[in-house]
């Protein structure tokens, strides 16, 4: 049989063509079909992950935006009890940050004697105005506005309305930085619940002129889990550590005249017994607790999979985003393929033994001739030819076969030529490929010449031969990313009546000469860049408050003891810092060193204010 086997070439090859298919398509169908499952759920599982960072990502923005308004407004502090005052204006300002910061719902103030003037819009960008007719508590209207608050179609009405008896400006009357309030119903629209950031307005004395309030709705936030969905029948929902629902993709979690509907209520549906399966994780203490947890459960005789994480309001406060489907909605495909898959693994199989005997035998047959007549030609009989009767690669082959029996004399004659032929050319390639790499060698080092070049251009301030902006914030964000140090913002004192005086030529020797200056007194971990016209920015890795004061009163002394000469005439250069401390994980730095620059040039310039308020995280 083995002997056998040895001399028939058709068997063997059809024997490893099927063993082949065999030994590839098998294991891979049953390690593809008992793994199935786990990927299975290891897709669902990244499904949810990235649904829940998206819903994540979207909250940051929703909280951290309010936030930032208020860091706006510290920029007009000193306006803004004038603004206040003025009807006009105060609407003009409400106006301008809706239409800044697309995150917020309603911006409106409140004053002492319990008057509103309120700014807000709806998902479809309509603008609403809610003010108070006499400018104090009783009757509150709404009216239809436009994008800059103006209008006056009435569209509602509320008596009796204080805005001193909302708990956000109570809350705020006790703080000196924003305060969130909890949840609560609209003035006029008590289906409306929302969520308000208050910050009390006081004046010089510190008496309260009234209170701002930003307001976030959940309606907003129910629309922005709608997009965030898996699937169409998964819900998306956010529930507090008491188990209210304050926002959710499924309508039947909405609130019912102005109240949050519970997990425990009927209107819950799946989540109510999802969520005693979820409350052993929330009672875990905050170093147990498991952030990211994947659950399958049983409701109603249908499976679902669930997906739940914690998101921190605050430090004592958090709330759940919980995310749940049915498993058909997300694996009844999945399952399909597999069993299709199975079915075509099994057919693929029977097909390729199949075909693979007649491809043999078909193969086998004008070869086995064309070994008889060789066998033939070898013993001196030239006069054979061999006749087979096909178009194909193996009727060519032996008409092929034909004419090398009659031409094989001459065809050993030429390749002696083209032999010949070959060695010439390839000398001469050698030659051509050995220029070629010169100049391709001189071109490539231009070349790098003129990248550094530009690299350098795009880098290099071309005025003052120091990183430009773009080097300098790059550097910047490379740098804070694991280091702690000081960030400097710089600006020259007067440099406009500077270049009035000297003229623009004196005034780009000034920049020169400052920046000179500056960067002789930075240490080797150091480095300055200019971010605008007269402003400049240096990163230092002082260790202390005390070291870069020392920085700051070197450069002081520096700008004083070396002035700029033009023609015999000194002109001193003095400039205005304002700097803060920088460390991985800290938001603003800019704006916070922005701020104190705006401090030092206010209280008399050639000074330096340091913002201290953390030098660490906590």
């Amino acid at each position: 049989m083995l002997s056998k086997l040895s001399k028939n070439l058709g068997l063997r090859i059809q024997l490893t063509l099927t063993l082949l298919v065999l030994l590839t398509a098998v294991p891979i169908g049953l390690l593809w079909y008992h793994s199935s499952e786990q990927v299975r759920l290891q897709t669902v599982e990244k499904l949810y992950r990235h649904s829940s960072e998206t819903i994540y990502n979207q909250l940051d923005s929703f909280f951290s935006e309010a936030k930032i308004v208020y860091q706006h407004q510290q920029r007009i502090e000193k306006d803004l009890p004038d603004i206040v005052q003025d009807r006009d204006r105060l609407i003009a300002h409400l106006a301008n940050v809706l239409n800044h910061h697309f995150n917020i719902d309603y911006f409106y103030f409140a004053n002492t004697e319990g008057g509103l003037v309120s700014l807000g819009h709806d998902w479809d960008r309509h603008f609403i105005r809610l003010e108070s007719d006499d400018s104090s508590a009783g009757m509150l209207t709404s009216y239809e506005a436009q994008y800059d608050g103006k209008g006056g179609n009435i569209t509602a009405q509320a008596e009796n309305f204080d805005a001193r008896n909302r708990q956000w400006y109570q809350s705020a009357l006790k703080s000196e930085q924003p305060v969130w309030s909890d949840i609560y119903s609209g003035a006029i629209d008590h289906n409306l619940l929302g969520i308000t950031l208050s910050k009390a307005l006081r004046d010089e004395k510190n008496q309260v002129i009234g209170v701002w309030g930003l307001d976030i709705t959940l309606t907003s936030v129910a629309k922005e889990l709608i997009k965030a969905k898996p699937s169409e029948n998964s819900t998306v929902a956010l529930v507090n550590e008491k188990g209210q629902i304050l926002a959710s993709s499924n309508p039947q979690h909405s609130p019912k005249q102005g109240m949050l509907v519970t997990v425990n209520s009927s209107q819950a549906h799946a989540l109510g017994k999802l969520w005693k399966l979820i409350k052993p994780h929330a009672n875990q203490s905050r170093n147990e607790q498991a952030h990211d947890v994947t659950q399958t459960f049983q409701f109603q005789g249908q499976s679902w999979l669930s997906y739940h994480t914690q998101y921190p309001l605050s430090k004592s406060r958090q709330m759940r985003i919980v995310i749940y489907s049915p498993v058909s909605d997300l694996t009844q495909d999945f399952l399909q393929a597999k069993h299709y898959a199975i079915i075509i693994t099994v057919l693929m199989i029977v097909l390729a033994a199949y075909y693979g005997a007649i491809g043999t035998q078909y193969t086998l047959t004008p070869i086995r001739q064309l070994t008889k007549i060789a066998e033939e030609i070898s013993q001196g009989k030239w006069n054979k030819k061999i006749t087979v009767e096909r178009d194909d690669e193996v009727g060519q082959l032996a008409k092929s076969f034909n004419k090398m029996t009659t031409h094989l004399e001459s065809t050993i004659h030429q390749l002696d030529q083209q032999q010949q032929e070959t060695k010439r050319l390839n000398a001469l390639l050698e030659e051509q490929n050995s220029r070629l790499e010169e100049r391709v060698k001189a071109r490539t080092e231009e070349l790098s010449q003129l990248n550094k070049r530009l690299r350098q251009l795009a880098d290099i301030d071309p005025l003052t031969g120091i990183a430009n902006r773009r080097l300098f914030w790059e550097q910047f964000e490379n740098t804070i990313g694991d280091t702690h140090g000081w960030l400097l913002i710089l600006d020259i004192d007067n440099f406009k009546q500077l270049n009035d005086s000297y003229g623009h030529i004196t005034g780009n020797l000034a920049l020169q000469h400052f920046a000179k200056l500056c960067q002789n007194c930075l240490s080797d971990n150091d480095y300055i860049g200019r971010i605008g016209g007269e402003e400049f920015a240096i990163w230092s890795e002082s260790s202390s408050v005390k070291h870069v004061q020392q920085l700051t009163e070197h450069i002081f002394d520096t700008l004083k003891k070396s002035p700029l000469n033009i023609q015999g005439k000194p002109i001193f250069i003095t400039t205005s810092i304002g700097g803060t401390n920088c460390f991985p994980g800290k938001l603003s730095c800019y704006a916070i060193a922005d701020r104190m620059l705006y401090k030092a040039k206010q209280t008399g310039k050639n000074k330096a204010v340091i913002d201290t308020s953390l030098t660490r995280l906590t």
